[in-house]
């Protein structure tokens, strides 16, 4: 089928032509059954380009609710909450619901929501369980919180079949001549993680793991130990929740996020997709988060408790863990955030710094009104510098900083308003506020405003933009989501957007635009169609030799046409046709043509999974992305860019009661390039293939 397309088009024009052939082939197809998974649903609404989201989290959030499913029949508002996709309105529908017409039983039932679209009632299915319990949740003793809950272990390793330059033999003068070229540990990467449960009251887990290159029990030429004992990073964690007036409680590595995350947020951002919800449901949902991943960025480390007294919520926290960072002199030029220790140069930044955290959130709710406050102090063992480069002037500099901020949320039937205005210690402010009308069921207007200082310094923020950190930026933002036409759903939105000082590559102010439009067609439930447009126009520099000429639109455009089609009780396939234009300087392009196909035993557990792609850019700029089908917990959004193939073919299967094993294998293979990557990274071949072993026991 690719090489079809390869000889049936040259790059420019043949778009058009591929996609329809591509959609008339899966248009013909019919099925019935279901062959869509959470991920396959939720793909549709992600964006991977997106800037500051942080994808590993999102993932590990959904894996685990959809590893621990919620009984929706005796749901609460906060359980509902941890659903990301649901809006504030459609989980009041769910419990008002339950509570006026008694238990769901199955999928079908929830057709009887009118907020729920057919996408969100399959995206939630993969999320409850519809039992019906025969008797109420009470309270047991300590010895069945340890005993009678619910346990699962992983481990999982990577095994790259190629050799990077960095695992090259070398020797004590080749080290000390280039110190960032070579590896000092072994190309496997390994994790393990355990979670354990006790019903919604009791948790506890830890994970562990060591990138490929990093040493694991390895000396030096000079006898001493490399690195940690063991792995590289470690998280762990115990949870108590829902007792009484202790609504939360975490001793460990936790995540938090309080309002929209002008002040805290290390959870995650969606970005400008329309799950939007977020932004609504951060005013009533769990501020503290168990860190039980392999993100070794976006956590806190120490302890962090809500406890509810007369209607007002408390939340105190206290952390104190190493970062990563680049010094300039003896300050902090960088924190970094990529977890890499594998060379001499990235082993002197592990842990250079201490940083300690501390504050507060107090929260009152009564009839659809929370008002909210947060405090933060946050202290690094070495100051922080800005540097001599124009575009940080007013980049956070010193060694403490302090935050205040006061949010409200005002829920109404049709009617949603919620916001954050924020200050920090050094007089910089910011706000962000969001209005939400459904004026009919399933018909919602959105419109976010934000105006972020140049001064703001918050540096645990990450809220809503177009920039990756909360400063230097206003922007307005009108969107619309429809989903009352039979079988059709039309979102789009506009997004205009303003930086008034200079930024990386950008040595003015500047100004820019995101347009985005999404059509998805479900004529069946075997069957769905997506169409999604977008542009974005941003003003950057004009290199010229080494000087700059000014400021000019960069213009992006992306398409994207994608079928998910059921070809029958055990098969199923999902085609995609990506492309993207890039005008610059000059013109870049990028397409790329991928099918999964997928087949699941009809009475055992097995299922396999066969992915390929073909895909070619002319630049960079111009780079594609999509989702591959990767192991339990793993980010599997893959960027593409030059001229190739990219396979991979998985299998999970249960091997006996509880343990499941999953068996991924990938292959990337070049044909513009005789070498992939560079420096220590540099492959010496125009192909590549790893292999990946995932084993999960459940008792």
């Amino acid at each position: 089928m690719f090489v079809f397309f390869h000889y049936f088009c040259t790059m420019k024009g043949c778009f058009w032509r591929s996609a329809a052939l591509f959609l008339l082939v899966l248009a013909g197809m019919n099925g019935y059954a279901q062959g869509e998974t959470w991920e396959d649903l939720l793909e549709q609404r992600l964006f991977p380009e997106d800037e500051g989201t942080a994808w590993e989290n999102v993932v590990d959030e959904l894996a685990s609710l959809h590893e621990h499913p919620i009984c929706i029949n005796t749901a609460t508002k906060e359980q509902l909450e941890q659903l990301i996709f649901l809006t504030p309105k459609q989980v009041e529908d769910i419990l008002y619901h339950l509570d006026v017409n008694g238990p769901v039983r199955d999928v079908g039932g929830l057709m009887l929501i009118p907020s729920l679209d057919w996408d969100t009632r399959q995206l939630l299915a993969c999320f409850v369980t519809f039992d019906v319990p025969e008797k109420p949740d009470e309270m047991s003793g300590f010895r069945d919180w340890l005993t009678r809950g619910k346990g699962a272990a992983l481990s999982r390793m990577d095994v790259p079949l190629y050799r990077r330059a960095g695992y090259e033999p070398f020797t004590l003068s080749e080290w000390q001549q280039h110190p960032s070229r070579h590896y000092w540990g072994n190309a496997l990467y390994g994790a393990v993680r355990y979670s354990y449960r006790y019903r919604e009251h009791f948790f506890w887990g830890f994970a562990a793991e060591k990138d490929g290159g990093e040493p694991f029990m390895t000396r030096g030429n000079d006898g001493k130990r490399l690195g940690r004992t063991g792995f590289d990073y470690y998280a762990g964690y115990v949870q108590l929740k829902d007792m009484g007036w202790l609504r939360n409680l975490i001793v460990g590595t936790y995540r938090l996020g309080f309002g929209q995350g002008l002040v805290m947020n290390t959870n995650f951002s969606l970005g400008k997709n329309t799950l939007l919800a977020q932004l609504e449901r951060n005013a009533t949902a769990d501020a503290i988060r168990r860190h039980g991943g392999t993100n070794e960025t976006d956590y806190l480390r120490g302890a962090a408790a809500t406890v509810s007294v007369g209607g007002v919520d408390v939340t105190g926290f206290v952390s104190y863990r190493r970062y990563d960072a680049s010094m300039a002199m003896d300050s902090i030029s960088t924190l970094l955030t990529t977890g890499h220790h594998r060379t001499t140069t990235e082993m002197q930044k592990h842990d250079n710094v201490g940083g300690t955290l501390a504050g507060g959130h107090v929260k009152y709710s009564w009839n659809g009104l929370h008002v909210g406050a947060t405090g933060l102090w946050q202290a690094y063992s070495r100051p922080l510098t800005n540097g001599h480069l124009a575009y940080k002037t007013y980049y956070p500099h010193g060694r403490s900083f302090t935050n205040w901020s006061a949010d409200y949320a005002l829920y109404r039937r049709y009617v949603t308003f919620v916001g954050e205005t924020a200050l920090s210690g050094n007089g910089g402010w910011a706000t962000l506020n969001t209005l939400r009308v459904e004026p009919f069921d399933r018909v919602t207007f959105t419109l976010i405003q934000r105006h972020y200082t140049r001064d703001y310094w918050a540096l645990q923020a990450n809220a809503f933009g177009e920039g990756s950190e909360v400063r230097n930026e206003r922007g307005l933002y009108v969107g619309a989501d429809v989903q009352s036409v039979r079988h059709w759903r039309f979102t789009a939105y506009a997004d205009l957007f303003r930086f008034p000082e200079p930024r990386y590559r950008v040595d003015g102010p500047s100004k820019g635009a995101d347009v985005m439009g999404t059509i998805i067609f479900t004529p069946a439930e075997s069957r769905s169609y997506l169409l999604r447009y977008r542009c974005k126009v941003k003003e950057r520099n004009v290199a010229s030799g080494y000087s700059f000429d000014g400021l000019f639109r960069e213009v992006t455009q992306r398409v994207r046409l994608q079928a998910n089609v059921a070809l029958g009780t055990a098969w199923s396939m999902q085609g995609t046709a990506d492309y993207c234009q890039v005008n610059a300087e000059r013109v870049d392009y990028g397409l790329r043509i991928a099918d999964r196909l997928t087949w699941t035993h009809p009475a055992r557990p097995l299922t396999v999974n066969g992915e390929l792609a073909w895909f070619r850019t002319t630049a960079w700029a111009s780079r594609l992305y999509g989702y591959e089908r990767g192991l339990l917990y793993a980010y599997n959004y893959r960027s593409y860019y030059g001229h190739g193939l990219r396979g991979a073919l998985m299998a999970s299967g249960s091997l006996r009661k509880g343990l499941t094993c999953t068996i991924k294998m990938g292959w990337t293979h070049y044909f513009d390039r005789n070498e992939i990557g560079s420096g220590a990274d540099l492959i010496a071949q125009n192909h590549a293939e790893d292999l990946a072993v995932q084993l999960r026991y459940t008792f």
